[in-house]
């Protein structure tokens, strides 16, 4: 009984968010099942293009894609609901003198502070020139792919060296 009533306040909110009449014709219940199957349908090459015809289905990014700065700041490299499949890189340079390793760590979420976002990975960077702080560059480049698999590479600008973490849609995901 009360999932019904919190169900109607639902519907209300997202009439007076969209402004426009929802679709009751389908049971709530059968809605993920029948995403599925159109989905499907859309992804056959062999299925009837005529009956869906220019229904566009978009897979996106639930939640921000981001790396930690100092200070735990989250810097966000994809965007929520970013459409997927996407690659988006940023350079980012060495913080200390004689810098010669950096830890990646990445997140996913939609905080300021990247330790209140969840961890998906960590991986350090080594090799890089001991030289003065801010003249080594790192090229990050987050790719994720139609699968919603995530793979992180950096590559030291200078040494052209490479490292590389793939995420997967693990447990604790989200």
């Amino acid at each position: 009984m009360f999932a019904h009533l919190h169900a109607n306040s639902l519907m209300k909110c997202l009439v007076h968010l969209i402004r426009k009449e929802l679709c009751k014709s389908l049971n709530p219940d059968e809605a993920v099942a029948y995403g599925a199957a159109v989905m499907a349908a859309k992804l056959n090459p062999n299925s009837d293009k005529i009956r869906f015809g220019d229904l566009v289905l978009l897979d996106v990014t639930p939640l921000s894609l981001g790396i930690q700065l100092m200070g735990e700041i989250f810097d966000v490299v994809i965007p929520r609901n970013t459409t997927i499949p996407r690659k988006k890189s940023r350079i980012y340079r060495t913080a200390f003198e004689n810098q010669t390793s950096i830890g990646i760590r990445v997140y996913q979420g939609e905080r300021a502070r990247s330790t209140d976002n969840h961890l998906l990975g960590m991986f350090t960077v080594s090799g890089i020139p001991p030289v003065r702080k801010r003249h080594v560059q790192v090229k990050v480049c987050y790719e994720i792919d139609a699968n919603g698999i995530l793979t992180v590479t950096t590559k030291i600008l200078a040494t052209r060296q490479k490292n590389k973490l793939t995420i997967t849609n693990q447990k604790g995901r989200l």
